[in-house]
């Protein structure tokens, strides 16, 4: 693209532009350090067993687990093996479709998640949500929505 064909960032937009850069950069791994050093886990492998939690059922396709994450399929089975090896997770073939594999969080995992939460919910209202005030918080929310909708997979599947 010509130069002078690019729209450059005002002031302002530079400004939250490397701001939200910044966040995205540095709270993924504040929040990394707290899960390593309290429960042994990286943020990556909490997140899954978070997802997992969350489904109907305590269970998830692959495919979709590896959407939610933003990670390979390869990316997501190594994560998943790692979980396997404590008795976390579970991998079995969905009964109905014998191609798509079926993540299933088991007692144990659901035990370990609900240990770990509270430090990780703890870390994430001291960094994120202990500086804003209710109203904030929610402009924070409808303004990253917002961004959302244009960088997810389905915004980029709308081309």
């Amino acid at each position: 693209m010509p130069e002078e064909s690019v729209q450059w960032l005002t002031d302002s937009e530079t400004r939250t532009w490397l701001a939200l850069w910044s966040v995205s950069e540095w709270l993924p791994t504040r929040l990394d350090e707290q899960l390593k050093r309290d429960s042994g886990l990286s943020h990556r492998d909490y997140f899954t067993l978070a997802q997992i939690s969350m489904a109907p059922g305590k269970q998830i396709s692959m495919s979709e687990l590896a959407r939610l994450s933003n990670i390979s399929a390869s990316h997501l089975s190594h994560v998943v093996t790692r979980l396997e090896k404590h008795d976390w997770v579970r991998r079995h073939s969905d009964p109905h479709d014998r191609r798509t594999n079926i993540a299933t969080l088991t007692d144990e995992g659901l035990e370990f998640i609900r240990g770990a939460a509270p430090g990780h919910v703890s870390e994430v209202r001291r960094l994120v949500f202990d500086s804003l005030d209710a109203e904030e918080t929610e402009v924070l929310g409808r303004l990253l929505n917002k961004v959302l909708g244009g960088v997810s997979p389905s915004a980029a599947a709308r081309g």
